[in-house]
């Protein structure tokens, strides 16, 4: 191997050095391109890690918010390399298609409302929540509400629930705490990523309900915690079952993600949604990455999973900065032990 000139190496891990020897392509391959799809939840800080890879791999990573169902399925019809859902697949589906799937990164989902000219957080419990979306609970001034939220006055409108009209992971955590929370909820419409919504209008992504809330006065609804920071939307409180009121913040959803048992749940199918712990935020959500066992552009030193391995390590910083909660170390030992064992390099 002759010295020829100074050039840039990358590493399987995407690690950027550079050597004098020619040749260095050989020995260490380019990094595979690739294309994901799935939650809109998690496409911004996807987005931001795509970007940042690429700078650091020359790989180009595509990644499209479809939505969680929309996104699985093109992984199933092979039109990706990888889907995002914030709703696990069940281990039928996994095995049937020879998938794996594992938690990537976590964030809040918050309830927010438009409610002009006032300053206060609007308290709810769960059951009031649920009461709200069942459209049990129609207007803001209703005797239940007002009594949850002495000192303030609240208005004598309609409420206007707006729900997502697309198969959601979202939804399906946002659920989940619902069922959790109300046996009514519970018997009619359960954990579901697209339930029969019994009030509200919908609207498209998580995008589309905070834009159709935003345009629409004495509005409820529910988005993901780091687009309503973004986009400065008012995030109502939540008693907890003890009473307490408990605030969406970096702090409350790691303490979420901390209590949740990840060791014995199967290809870690674990929700958040109702985690038990004095102060943790009970909507609190995962995204999983869900990949095929033999990956289709994975070859030695390249390809899908060395991206994920450089999130899950290296990743950390850009999601917190975007309001999202990483993964804690002990998750990430437990997901690269899993690789080992199941996906076929």
């Amino acid at each position: 191997m002759s010295v020829v000139a100074s050039r840039v190496c990358k590493n399987r891990f995407g690690l950027v050095f550079a050597t004098l020897l020619s040749g260095c392509a050989a020995a260490f391959p380019a990094v595979a391109d690739m294309s994901g799809a799935g939650s809109t939840f998690v496409q911004p800080i996807m987005l931001r890690w795509a970007d940042a890879w690429g700078r650091q791999s020359g790989a180009k990573v595509t990644y499209s918010g479809v939505g969680s169902g929309a996104g699985v399925e093109q992984l199933v019809a092979g039109k990706v390399d990888f889907a995002a859902s914030d709703a696990p697949l069940s281990e039928e589906d996994l095995a049937k298609n020879r998938f794996t799937q594992f938690p990537i990164v976590a964030g809040g989902i918050v309830v927010v409302a438009n409610m002009p000219g006032e300053r206060k957080r609007v308290q709810f419990s769960g059951p009031l929540l649920a009461q709200v979306f069942l459209g049990q609970i129609t207007k803001w001034n209703d005797p239940a509400l007002q009594a949850a939220n002495a000192g303030m006055t609240l208005p004598d409108q309609p409420i206007t629930v707006v729900h997502r009209s697309d198969s959601s992971g979202i939804t399906y955590n946002l659920t989940a705490f619902l069922s959790r929370v109300s046996p009514a909820w519970a018997e009619k419409y359960g954990t579901n990523k697209l339930p029969q919504w019994p009030a509200g209008v919908p609207a498209k992504g998580n995008d589309g309900v905070g834009q159709k809330i935003t345009q629409t006065p004495y509005s409820i609804g529910y988005v993901e915690y780091g687009y309503a920071l973004e986009h400065n939307m008012s995030i109502t409180g939540l008693r907890n079952s003890a009473g307490a009121t408990i605030a969406p913040t970096q702090t409350t959803i790691s303490n979420a993600v901390a209590a949740a048992d990840w060791e014995s749940a199967p290809h870690f199918s674990t929700l958040l949604s109702g985690v038990q712990d004095a102060n943790a935020w009970p909507i609190a959500a995962v995204t999983w990455v869900v990949m095929p066992r033999t990956p289709r552009k994975m070859a030695e030193d390249q390809g899908t999973l060395d991206f994920f391995t450089w999130v899950l390590r290296n990743g950390a910083t850009l999601a917190d900065a975007q309001g999202y909660t990483p993964m804690p170390e002990r998750v990430v030992k437990l997901v690269e032990a899993a690789w080992a064992k199941e996906v076929t390099r």
